[in-house]
């Protein structure tokens, strides 16, 4: 058996606070140290304060190396374009890798003029027409582009014009054995939980409007809210309206958001298009139903227990009574649990999804394109 290559790689992603395609890319960095490779996380922003520094305190403890271009601002784009290509230029890998739409256009301009093969990465059903322009261009350049669902590459072919035999599909992936050991006993006072950034794509908004609904149809229950965002304020404005504001609590960014799935009985996501949200995988992990929208990648995660989880897109009032008639019902709170956790074991094990990235990168540069 021929001897599997030891790649230096390049992981470039917009920023590295605390989301869904940062937690990918650090495990990513992880499982490619353990395997061997020499992974190095490149981010076109600056390093985050506390608490939002908890991927980079990851990456520090396993001593993986770390470039924060520091250049956030769109306007800094020709400094950014500098910086990076001067780093990529003095110490070049053999292979990179991008996450997300700034990433993806920025590594498009330096690593393939460098000769080095880029992979792009979309993660998301990006709304805004100009960024399908970019996009496009960008994926022009690279070797191949990542989506992180079937549902985000039938949109990247319809959206960026990206032939099909550039597209692969590598899902998100969770650890199961990693989620357990965070349990938590479920709190006495049912939980629904909302955690994700709050902004209107996650649907915060939606959250806001209905919680007077559904703290009215579940007298028993409570909200936790954890995350931050550019609607922080507007959430604790809000909250303070409600005829009992203490049975909404806001706890804002949190690194045991595992724990309190743990304690939780459903989670809440009213969002308005994503690619394949890792919280519903966590979600699913914990063994809880989530009441979410039928969005980009969601049929793919929840699989045959699609409809009991899931209200049409940009229907409210539909999801706010989903979310009720699943709190309502103990029966169907344990059901759906149980076909999460299982659907999460058999298809989205973190290690697996993690691997199927290393063979890619192996591959490329095995067959480097013409």
């Amino acid at each position: 058996m021929a001897k599997v290559r030891k790649l230096r790689i390049d992981l470039v992603i917009t920023e590295l606070n605390q989301g869904g395609a940062e937690q990918c890319c650090v495990d990513l960095a992880l499982f490619l140290v353990s395997q061997g490779h020499q992974p190095r996380v490149v981010s076109i922003g600056p390093r985050p304060h506390p608490p939002y520094d908890t991927q980079v305190q990851r990456l520090d403890r396993s001593a993986v190396p770390i470039q924060f271009v520091g250049t956030p601002k769109w306007y800094q784009f020709p400094l950014a374009w500098w910086r990076l290509r001067q780093f990529v230029k003095s110490d070049r890998p053999v292979i990179a890798q991008s996450f997300l739409w700034h990433a993806n256009v920025m590594s498009a301009t330096v690593y393939p003029s460098l000769r080095v093969p880029l992979v792009g990465g979309n993660r998301v059903a990006e709304p805004r027409s100009y960024r399908h322009f970019l996009g496009a261009l960008a994926a022009k350049r690279m070797s191949k582009v990542v989506c992180v669902s079937q549902s985000i590459a039938d949109w990247t072919i319809d959206r960026e014009s990206v032939p099909i035999e550039k597209l692969c599909v590598i899902p998100n992936g969770v650890d199961p054995q990693s989620i357990d050991r965070q349990k938590q006993i479920p709190d006495p006072r049912p939980i629904l939980l909302f955690v994700g950034r709050l902004d209107p794509q996650k649907g915060v908004d939606v959250l806001l409007e209905k919680m007077p609904a559904l703290l009215t149809a579940l007298p028993n229950h409570r909200i936790v809210i954890i995350g931050d965002g550019g609607m922080r304020a507007a959430v604790a404005s809000q909250v303070q309206k409600l005829q009992d504001p203490s049975r909404v609590e806001i706890l804002g960014q949190r690194e045991d958001a595992i724990a309190w799935m743990h304690r939780s009985q459903i989670l809440l996501l009213p969002t308005r298009y994503e690619g394949m949200p890792n919280v519903i995988l966590e979600a699913m992990a914990c063994g809880i139903p989530v009441a979410t929208m039928n969005v980009e990648g969601i049929a793919e995660v929840l699989g045959p227990n699609l409809m009991e989880q899931t209200a049409r897109k940009d229907h409210w009032d539909e999801w706010c009574q989903l979310a009720v008639q699943i709190a309502s019902s103990p029966e169907r709170i344990l059901r759906l649990g149980r076909l999460n956790r299982i659907r999460v074991e058999t298809s989205f094990q973190l290690h697996a999804q993690l691997k199927k990235y290393e063979d890619l990168y192996i591959a490329l540069t095995q067959n480097p394109s013409p």
